[in-house]
């Protein structure tokens, strides 16, 4: 498997030094699977902010008045379920699912996660994680009974304003797709391309690739989690599934894996200073015909920390020219996540 680095030098003076000479390394990696690129200068990092600044608290504070999805409200203030689906919201422990008030969807359902309206990450714990991804593969599951054309289910995660949220209290976005997003689609043709060149599945030899690396983070019975060589965004976090290629063949020890290896993740952002991210999957066609060349995946990126004022990381480049532009590098994000995983 080809991991393609190139690295080229920015050259400049610096009003910083002086205006003395200064050069900067900027890397240029290609994905091995799709063959986008992305750019990664750790320099960025040091960059002024202008728009900075604490958030104050009583922001968030003041947005739990009111709150949709707040227990006292989420009766009253939540859509319900059409009837076909037997029951108004679907329910497990803490997490409660309802259809989206502005779907853009077919079939697209919140799930909230907890009753607490404020969660610091390190009490996203694996118990309560397991709830909400037990209840989106169930919800996933009556969908596909109900439209069997439906396949291509998508859970996501934005949590907190910087991250797109436009409410606070944590919850999961699920959508049903008859077609595979954009991205999707092409990680599903650039899969099956690999498939037809190489006779393997990209992402068990991806695995076999990585693992031990300086990229590899960790790895249970089912779920292995790793930095991808040309992340998307910041503190790019992987997990893939060894065997299942779409959340209707992931069973109750692969929603343990996987919320056990979330919560520890989310710890390991707090401990990285993280307070926001976005978080979606790549799941094959629900018909179970992805698994000779697709696994299912979801993707961690961090987003700005709350402030006041706060300029988006998404520019141009990730907008327009699908080349993110990176500062943090996958091979040290990994080593210090390992730490937090246990291996």
């Amino acid at each position: 498997m080809l991991f393609r680095k190139e690295v080229r030098e920015a050259r400049f003076l610096s009003p910083l030094q002086g205006f003395a000479p200064v050069v900067q390394k900027v890397e240029f990696r290609r994905d091995p699977l799709t063959g986008r690129w992305s750019r990664i200068n750790l320099e960025r990092a040091r960059r002024v902010r202008q728009a900075s600044g604490e958030y104050p608290s009583e922001v968030l504070k003041e947005s739990e008045k009111g709150c949709f999805f707040c227990p006292q409200n989420l009766e009253r203030s939540t859509p319900k379920l059409p009837p076909e689906f037997g029951e108004e919201r679907m329910r497990r422990g803490e997490a409660v699912l309802f259809p989206n008030l502005f779907p853009f969807a077919e079939f697209h359902a919140v799930v909230v996660l907890s009753r607490e309206h404020l969660l610091p990450l390190r009490e996203f714990h694996s118990g309560r994680l397991r709830e909400a991804v037990g209840l989106s593969l169930e919800y996933f599951g009556r969908v596909v009974k109900l439209e069997p054309s439906v396949r291509y289910g998508m859970l996501n995660w934005n949590h907190l304003p910087p991250a797109a949220a436009s409410i606070v209290h944590p919850h999961f976005q699920l959508l049903m797709d008859r077609t595979p997003t954009f991205w999707l689609e092409e990680t599903l043709r650039a899969g099956r391309e690999y498939r037809r060149r190489k006779g393997r599945n990209f992402w068990l030899d991806l695995l076999k690739e990585e693992r031990g690396g300086e990229r590899w983070i960790g790895e249970g019975e089912e779920v292995c989690w790793l930095a991808p060589f040309a992340p998307s965004g910041q503190n790019e976090v992987w997990a893939v599934f060894r065997e299942a290629s779409c959340f209707g063949e992931v069973g109750e020890e692969g929603v343990r894996e996987l919320s056990e290896g979330l919560s520890r993740v989310l710890r390991g952002y707090e401990e990285l200073g993280v307070e926001t991210f976005n978080l979606t999957s790549f799941s094959g066609p629900e018909d179970g015909s992805g698994g000779r060349y697709h696994r299912l995946s979801l993707r961690l990126i961090s987003r700005p920390p709350l402030r006041p004022l706060y300029t988006s990381d998404s520019g141009f480049m990730e907008r327009f020219q699908y080349e993110p532009v990176v500062e943090t590098l996958p091979e040290e994000l990994a080593a210090r996540l390992r730490k937090v995983l246990g291996g």
